[in-house]
């Protein structure tokens, strides 16, 4: 009798792991199947920041799968980003008090329109941040890392807020 109990409770628990396996969470459904993602605008003095944030949104809105990216002027929805500030300062220092880290932040704002212009959703006070080590090669890699984690916060905010 014993043996059976204990059975029954292994045979329990590999089915629970087993169908757990099988569950997951995706973002709810939106309204809207098609996002355009203009150009991101930059009024910063850090050039590079247009193109990464623009194509950043972009591949975080093609890896989140819930909509599809599509010409500005055909989709049913626009997402709008400015980049409105970049800042650049030490993170981490050594024994002897040089900067070993940079934390780079990025902050923006962004508005989702729908084709008729209505505001669906809007944020002037969004960020992402990143941290790299100190060589002239890894800044740009801190950009992108900032840019991945402000697209994240958009799509957080924008899509989930549905």
């Amino acid at each position: 009798m014993k043996n059976r109990i204990i059975n029954l409770f292994i045979t329990a628990g590999v089915l629970l792991l087993i169908m757990s396996g099988c569950y997951s969470f995706s973002g709810g459904r939106l309204d809207f199947k098609t996002v355009g993602i203009p150009v991101v605008e930059n009024t910063t003095a850090e050039y590079r920041l247009s193109e990464i944030m623009t194509n950043t949104m972009i591949t975080a809105v093609n890896n989140d799968g819930r909509v599809k990216v599509s010409d500005p002027e055909k989709a049913e929805t626009v997402l709008e980003l400015v980049v409105t500030g970049y800042a650049r300062v030490p993170f981490e220092y050594t024994s002897q008090e040089q900067v070993n880290q940079y934390k780079i932040t990025v902050t923006a704002k962004a508005k989702l329109r729908s084709a008729a212009g209505k505001v669906l959703w809007e944020s002037a006070g969004l960020s992402g941040w990143s941290a790299y080590q100190v060589s002239e090669s890894d800044e740009e890699s801190g950009m992108k890392k900032a840019a991945e984690n402000l697209a994240a916060e958009i799509i957080r905010q924008s899509f989930e807020s549905w």
